[in-house]
């Protein structure tokens, strides 16, 4: 039976290879996963929202300073209010004339947020931010992936890493995951233009399993936030013109926000389709999964899949998740740790409600006083037959084996049917639990008292 059990897997197993991803290479392609969610983005402080705000300009190398308006009232429009300098600016556009807009902070304030909240669990890659502004002095990437319950900072960053964040290491990363700060991005030159870039996995690292639990922690978010801690001042940069009051050439200024990233499939999917509507070049929610898997990122078996535990996907298909096999008399199963043990890896699959007097972990057997119709096969749904037996003889009440349908007799019982005491005994009955007496005496006196 072991064999046959085996062979049924292996054949279930072809079939299940025949789900795979183009060219076996589960993974999604990379987008921006701000082009769409412009309401799903959020800062914590915007010039202009409240009224008009005055706001000045000095180059690195200029004396001379130029003062503008901020009124972010209303969206930004190229031809009727090119002042308004709300969060949604930094998204990339298609649009020409969005390339004139940007977001601003207000005034002098030195802790600004900016946060993404996505829809479902995304796959992010990298974050490059483009500065109107000075890159700020100091400041910090978080991600959660629990929907903002619980937050982990990716990096630092900061010109001064030891006066902003003196606890960090500021040394180069010793492995993947180190929490390190970074003083490549921050400073006053470029005085705009100046970029900022994380990568959520370092290049410098090599990774053997990208489906790891290290890393898929690195890469899996459901929320990102930046959090600017400390302004770049004039009088940071220029002594002097310490003289001058810095409040209203200070602001944080982004012409550009892109986080690139992929839905998350568990490498069991390598495209995604949208939840509820979206707009082009929006990355979507909802992976199309291979492998038998099920979920809006893959995370689950489907349905009756249920023979082989679900597993991240990897360089082969070994783990995906295997159709139960109940021989038609059930359509529906659940997965059994201790079955999967007891049986070597080979199925962990238990069937639930099997129909047409079936019962077993596969169906495979027929219910209690049924035998399997040795003319019929497994899957044949009348392939179970009642047992023909004597109730007084066979333990029960006539209970037969499941496979040859032979009654199963009491111990002073014989006979196929179950229905002759054994030679040397008399009085069958069913009230006897051996069936018959050795005793003629007790016989005889048992007869007539019935």
């Amino acid at each position: 039976s072991a064999w046959i059990l085996r062979g049924a897997v292996h054949l279930l197993y072809l079939s299940d290879l025949q789900d795979q991803c183009p060219n076996d290479l589960c993974k999604p392609p990379l987008g921006d996963l701000m082009v769409g969610r412009q309401a799903q983005l959020i800062a914590s402080s915007t010039c202009g929202l409240n009224g008009p705000e005055q706001y000045c300009t000095t180059g690195h190398l200029q004396e001379a300073q130029n003062c503008y308006m901020c009124d972010s009232q209303l969206p930004y429009s190229y031809h009727t209010n090119q002042n308004s300098h709300r969060i949604e600016n930094v998204i990339t556009s298609s649009d020409p004339n969005k390339k004139m807009a940007w977001w601003q902070s207000q005034n002098g304030v030195h802790h600004v947020s900016i946060q993404l909240d996505l829809e479902t669990v995304f796959q992010f890659s990298h974050l490059v931010l483009t500065f109107k502004s000075f890159r700020p002095a100091a400041m910090l990437v978080e991600r959660s992936k629990d929907f903002g319950q619980t937050w982990k900072i990716f990096r630092f960053f900061a010109e001064d890493c030891a006066l902003h964040f003196p606890s960090v290491l500021s040394r180069p990363a010793a492995s993947i995951d180190d929490i390190i700060c970074d003083s490549r991005f921050s400073g006053p030159e470029p005085s705009t233009g100046g970029e900022v870039v994380l990568q959520a996995l370092d290049p410098m690292f090599e990774i053997e399993d990208p489906y790891a639990a290290k890393i898929k922690d690195l890469i899996s978010v459901t929320n990102i936030r930046l959090n600017f801690t400390r302004l770049t001042s004039l009088e940071d940069t220029l002594s002097a013109r310490s003289q001058r009051s810095p409040v209203d050439k200070n602001y944080y200024a982004l012409f550009n926000m892109v986080i690139q990233g992929s839905c998350f499939c568990n490498g069991h999917g390598s495209q995604c389709v949208s939840v509820a509507g979206g707009q082009p070049g929006m990355v979507n929610a909802r992976c199309v999964c291979h492998h038998n898997t099920a979920g809006d990122n893959c995370e689950r078996c489907q349905e009756f899949h249920q023979d082989t535990p679900w597993s991240p996907g990897g360089k082969t298909s070994v783990n995906v998740c295997r159709k139960c096999n109940c021989h038609g008399h059930s359509d529906a199963c659940r997965f059994d740790a201790a079955r999967y043990q007891l049986t070597g890896g080979v199925s962990g699959g238990v069937c639930d409600n099997c129909q047409h007097y079936r019962t077993g972990p596969q169906c495979e057997r027929c219910q209690n006083f049924m035998y399997q119709d040795p003319e019929k096969t497994l899957v044949d749904p009348h392939g179970c037959i009642p047992c023909d037996c004597d109730p007084d003889g066979s333990y029960d009440g006539g209970l037969c084996d499941a496979l040859t349908g032979r009654c199963i007799c009491k111990e002073n019982v014989e006979g196929w049917r179950c229905d002759r005491c054994k030679e040397g005994f008399f009085g069958l009955r069913r009230e006897n639990p051996s069936g018959c007496h050795g005793d003629v005496k007790k016989a005889y006196s048992m007869a007539c008292l019935l």
